[in-house]
């Protein structure tokens, strides 16, 4: 019977790949035998390491047992082994074991595991940080002499001597180093030898402070750590000046004054068709940018209702608790400059039990969230039936966040907001929807509370400045070190402005 065979692709960083055939019975020991004499970029790296799914294949796994998808595949990641072997320590003599004999295939494993751990320290990087730790845990574990030694008369422990009188040193010296007793130079020699080097490294690195405009960073940045080409691709968004308007004819004086209280005398162009067709009884989609003033395109108009009509009611809607009491702080300062009393509170979670009557019966103004609509108001939406009955607005922020399982819940949960208000209270408020981030607003507006028509408001009057978008690609480099070890080496680079 002839034997089973499988196929497996590996691929390499650099994106080469290569598709390799072995007996279902062969071990990954024996792929990476077949790898290293036909795969180019097993061939340059002495030592490398196969993962399948981000685990690292054993090398006496079977391949018949390695469970790949389509499309799946098996990464060569190579890495460096340290060259420099440990002094050779004299052993004692062996003596009687009174032990039982360990099995073949224990030992097998622990010979494996082992193995796999000595692969996994020796491709550490030997980073000049790491180095200068294990020198530093090294020399505070050096005992005082000398006059290092315990002071008698100061009581202080011999390692808080040494510690602080090495710092003292270090600073006096002016080089960062510190002559330590009981380290000779030449061992000290390597590690100033690395310490040099990431100075000089740090040195050539940018430092300068002056502020530079978008284009000029883009160039400075071509320059400088682009060099190399990371810089694929550059796309820049113009700025856009701001587009003013009056404020809206139909607005009351006791509107205007509470504009001027918060220090606004004309709108944009996108706030002031929104407030038109809010207050002509329009369902309005603002999508705009954020920090374009969505807010005013529903704080105006509704306060405007309810200070000219006592008996109307408004209900706001935010995902957040947070969001809901930011905007609780705007409303309450623009209707300091009203006359009537517009009672503007929260009702969620967070509300005592004690306020909530007090609520139901005096608030004009209810903040809330889909949560508290579903929980609490809508089955009792006898206790709300004056809110009910006189809404004349219904304010839904962030839009775009009602998507997947919370977006169809919100959905049904407005459905039966609209059923209520209509069917029982004869009540058909107006909505206005703001959202930032949204691809299709209107259409997604529409769908969220089952509106027929629903006027959309996108064209953003408020300013902005360009904007540059970099696509930077990090490149990655195969380098030689010590004539015959390959190790995979991303050069990154650190820029300080």
């Amino acid at each position: 019977m002839a034997q089973e065979e499988r196929e497996l692709q590996v691929r390499a960083l650099d994106g080469r790949s290569t598709a390799v055939t072995l007996a279902a019975a062969a071990s990954v020991r024996d792929l990476k035998a077949a790898l290293r004499g036909s795969f180019p970029p097993a061939q340059i790296s002495n030592s490398f390491h196969l993962l399948l799914k981000g685990a690292k294949l054993r090398l006496e796994a079977e391949i018949g047992n390695l469970v790949t998808g389509n499309g799946e595949f098996i990464v060569l990641v190579p890495f460096s082994r340290k060259s420099a072997q440990p002094s050779p320590v004299a052993m004692p003599a062996e003596e009687p074991s009174v032990n039982p004999p360990i099995s073949q295939e224990v030992a097998t494993g622990a010979n494996s595991a082992w193995q796999d751990i000595m692969d996994d320290l020796s491709s550490i990087p030997n980073s000049p940080n790491a180095d200068d730790a294990s020198k530093d845990l090294y020399s505070s574990s050096i005992p005082c002499s000398g006059s290092y030694a315990e002071d008698g008369s100061t009581g202080k422990s011999p390692s808080t001597g040494c510690s602080r009188k090495r710092r003292k040193l270090c600073k006096e010296n002016g080089n960062g180093s510190s002559d330590t007793p009981g380290v000779d130079g030449a061992s000290k020699q390597p590690s100033m030898n690395k310490k040099s080097s990431f100075v000089r490294s740090a040195a050539s690195s940018c430092h300068d402070k002056h502020p530079l405009g978008p284009a000029e960073m883009v160039e400075h940045l071509k320059k400088g750590l682009g060099k190399e080409g990371q810089i694929v691709h550059i796309e820049e968004i113009p700025c856009r000046r701001a587009s003013y308007s009056e404020l809206p004819r139909d607005l009351s004086e006791v509107m205007r004054k509470a504009l001027e209280s918060i220090g606004i005398s004309r709108l944009y162009s996108h706030q002031s068709e929104a407030i038109q067709s809010s207050i002509s009884g329009k369902h309005v989609a603002v999508a705009t940018s954020t920090s374009s003033g969505k807010s005013l395109c529903y704080n105006i108009p509704v306060l405007e209702s309810l200070s000219q009509d006592l008996m109307a009611c408004a209900l706001y809607i935010f995902p957040t608790k947070a969001l809901a009491q930011d905007q609780l702080r705007t409303i309450v300062e623009m209707k300091k400059a009203f006359h009537t009393d517009i009672n503007v509170s929260i009702y969620d979670g967070d509300t005592p039990r004690e306020d909530r009557l007090w609520i139901r019966d005096n608030a004009r103004l209810l903040i809330t969230n889909p949560d508290m609509l579903h929980v609490s108001l809508l089955p009792c939406h006898s206790q709300f039936q004056r809110i009910l009955s006189n809404l004349r607005y219904i304010v839904i922020d962030e839009a775009h966040s009602y998507k997947g399982v919370f977006g169809c819940h919100t959905a049904l949960i407005l459905r039966r907001l609209k059923r209520i208000c209509s069917n029982i209270y004869g009540c058909h408020p107006t909505f206005t929807f703001c959202t930032a981030t949204s691809a299709n607003p209107r259409e997604h507006v529409m769908e969220l509370a089952k509106l027929d028509n629903v006027k959309l408001i996108q064209n953003d009057g408020s300013p902005c400045g360009s904007k540059y978008f970099l696509l930077w690609n990090p490149p990655l480099h195969m380098k030689k070190e010590g004539g015959s070890q390959g190790s995979l080496v991303t050069r990154r680079s650190r820029h300080d402005i």
